[in-house]
């Protein structure tokens, strides 16, 4: 016989000595005879956790957080606290819910961001892909990824295609870069369980076609083609069919075995070595081609120097004789200004000569002087005389006054 106190919040089974149970919830203070007290264990779930509870029917209730649940054995057979699935932007998982009587079920396609709680008619899809080995990034092993949660984020892998023959049977490991992204998972559920291996095997296969058709040379001059998608048809054709979509395929180099890589390496030096002779044969030609045009461009230019000098002094010699032209010009004009002028002024002098003279005469007619007599006394002899005379009157024997006498001189 004791005493037992039940705390706030607390519950217990009190198991009585006839075999009946009773529940005790506190806060309660208990006197225990010919019985016994277990106290009954609670569960508590978070915001971003529920508690999965198996009751005894058979019957599963899921609740979400935070609640909490005391686990009673007569009612529960199992209280577990399991996480929600919290997804991010690019996250989504795959469910199944069981409908019906029939036993069938639907896909639903739960994308983030959100915090997901399964339903106890539910079931997560479990993915499980080819994954890296452990201490390599670019070897894939079957099933090693195993996982809920689809990132649907673009993403890339590291891939090396190893053991590619060429046409020549030279044995090099390609190393390629991969960038997808996944666009359509019901497509992806439909036609594939694993697209990682979709996508190794189909760029694997592209990368031996490249390969094969070319010799070992050809290929070193034409390995740049790998990191064009346009090489990468069946990969391409494959991942639409899935629901990916390849967004840039890397070539990251290649590897070949050491004789081989030796012999490459050998032929490089030769090349090399050829080349170098030959560029700087080239240079040398080029140098001499360049002193040449050199030589040319300054005899032209000389000659271009010459034939300016040359129209130099012909245009000075130009307008030399065209100054010495308009010097002349201008002096002829100038003179036959002046004599013209001159011309003038002895006209004019002679035409004011001859008006004082004229109005000389008018001023002796206005005296009644004889201006024939003083013409002639007035002129220097006469080489020849011409005398007209009055003609008389044959009755009367005497001049006529109305007649005119006119002396010419010569």
């Amino acid at each position: 016989m004791k005493w037992e106190v039940i705390e706030e919040g607390e519950k217990a089974l009190l198991y009585h000595y006839n075999g009946k149970v009773s529940l005790k919830q506190g806060p309660k203070r208990l006197w225990l005879v010919a019985s016994k007290l277990k106290r009954l264990e609670k569960f508590t779930a978070h915001h971003n956790e529920y508690l999965a509870i198996e009751l005894l029917d058979g019957y599963i209730e899921h609740k979400i957080g935070p609640c909490s649940e005391v686990f009673n054995p007569l009612v529960h057979l199992k209280i577990r606290v399991e996480k929600c699935y919290c997804l991010d932007t690019n996250q989504a998982i795959v469910t199944y819910t069981k409908t019906g009587k029939e036993n069938k079920s639907e896909v639903n396609i739960i994308k983030g961001p959100g915090i997901f709680m399964i339903q106890p008619n539910e079931w997560v899809h479990k993915f499980s892909w080819h994954g890296e080995e452990e201490n390599s990034k670019v070897k894939f092993v079957a099933n090693k990824n195993k996982f809920e949660v689809l990132n649907c984020a673009p993403d890339q892998l590291y891939y090396n295609v190893d053991e590619v023959r060429t046409s020549d049977d030279a044995l090099i490991r390609i190393k390629l870069m991969i960038f997808y992204e996944l666009k359509d998972i019901a497509k992806m559920l439909n036609e594939t369980k694993d697209p990682i291996a979709d996508i190794l095997n189909c760029s694997k296969a592209d990368v031996i076609a490249f390969t094969a058709r070319k010799t070992y040379l050809n290929f070193l001059e034409t390995c740049h083609l790998l990191n064009e998608l346009t090489e990468f048809p069946k990969l391409v054709d494959r991942s639409e069919k899935i629901g990916y979509e390849i967004t840039k395929v890397v070539f990251r180099g290649y590897f070949a075995s050491p004789k081989l890589q030796a012999l490459h390496d050998s032929s490089i030096k030769t090349r090399t070595d050829l080349k170098l002779k030959f560029e700087s044969e080239i240079q040398q030609q080029k140098q001499l081609d360049q002193n040449l045009k050199n030589d040319i461009s300054r005899l032209t230019t000389e000659q271009e120097l010459e034939f300016q000098k040359l129209l130099n002094h012909l245009e000075m010699n130009r307008l030399k004789v065209i100054d010495e032209n308009r010097i002349n010009l201008e002096e002829k004009k100038s003179k036959i200004e002046m004599d013209t002028k001159l011309k003038l002024k002895d006209l004019e002098n002679l035409a004011k000569k001859n008006e004082q003279k004229l109005e000389h005469l008018e001023k002796l007619n206005q005296f009644n002087i004889d201006l024939t007599d003083y013409l002639v006394t007035s002129l220097s002899s006469a080489d020849k005389h011409v005398k007209i005379v009055k003609r008389q009157d044959n009755l009367s024997g005497k001049n006529n006054e109305n007649s005119t006498n006119i002396h010419f001189h010569e």
